[in-house]
């Protein structure tokens, strides 16, 4: 029999697919995430990775066995959770959310939950990207697109728009804009095409056919900064844009709608720490709907 708690060591590597990164999540060297992986296959007679210049990816064997190590897993996960919220209710929750909505609308919001929960501790994960659920990044995310794995619980958030923006530098010293055909003649701020994490954030051509990108940034911060700095126009959502005193809506009958989406996994939307988190974040965007819509 192996021993179990070289499961841990299997389920990182399976995550990560790289045994340098596998360590690094845990605190170890790669040597000794190997020699447990080893170990596990020793026990049980069978190899349970294939490197690959790309990484480790899963053999039959190791497939048969992530199903039941992810199962002892949530099962201990559980049990600390349930143990945990006995003696010091509340505790640490990390939120894995895409920049916009993370820095500019959560963020500066999120005062209110700590002073209604005081033994609360919010890791906030804003990052141009989507931030996995399945792979133990965060507990709570908040997606462009809605998830479809059986293993998560999800539910959308809130619908929001957004419209175009630019600085009142940049207007007065380019072309005339009073049209949607005007659009043409204008230069554009937009996302770098072979690093788009969604097909939400394909928004240039809807109201471009053939957009003039001059700048073009994984980040929808960096975007609405160049829109700042008189780059041109970006697409930006309104709950970010409109406060913004130096950024000016053009064109506004001109608009798009998307939405946000919240998830977890099915084993941890009983936690009493993560539905407080859940339930703010729902009720947040609920009391704002009209400023997400802008």
């Amino acid at each position: 029999m192996f021993d179990w708690n070289d499961l841990k060591y299997f389920l990182e590597l399976q995550r990560s697919g790289r045994l340098l990164t596998a360590a690094k999540r845990l605190g170890t060297t790669h040597s000794t995430v190997a020699r447990h992986i080893e170990s596990i296959e020793q026990h049980l007679g069978t190899a349970l990775f294939i490197q690959h210049a790309q990484g480790h990816e899963l053999t039959p064997a190791g497939h048969a066995l992530l199903k039941h190590a992810e199962a002892m897993e949530n099962v201990a996960l559980l049990a600390q959770e349930e143990i945990t919220q006995s003696i010091a209710p509340l505790g640490k929750i990390r939120l894995g959310v895409t920049e916009g909505i993370g820095i500019m609308f959560i963020a500066p919001r999120i005062r209110s939950l700590y002073e209604r929960y005081p033994g609360l501790e919010v890791e906030l994960v804003a990052v141009p990207r989507f931030v996995s659920i399945l792979n133990r990044e965060a507990e709570i995310s908040i997606h462009l697109d809605r998830p479809t794995a059986d293993q998560l619980i999800t539910r959308k958030l809130t619908d929001y728009k957004l419209a175009l923006y630019a600085s009142p530098d940049y207007l007065v010293r380019s072309s005339p804009l009073q049209h949607r055909e005007d659009l043409a003649r204008h230069d554009w701020i937009g996302y770098v095409d072979d690093l788009l994490f969604s097909e939400e954030l394909l928004f240039l051509n809807s109201f471009c056919r053939n957009p003039n990108v001059v700048f073009r940034s994984t980040s929808v911060i960096a975007q609405q900064q160049a829109a700042r700095a008189g780059l041109g126009i970006a697409v930006l959502p309104n709950y970010m844009a409109r406060p913004d005193p130096v950024l000016v809506r053009v064109l506004p009958q001109e608009t798009i709608q998307r939405s946000y989406w919240i998830s977890t996994r099915r084993e941890l939307h009983k936690s009493v720490r993560l539905r407080v988190v859940w339930d703010y974040l729902v009720a947040l965007c609920e009391g704002a709907r009209e400023e997400l819509a802008g």
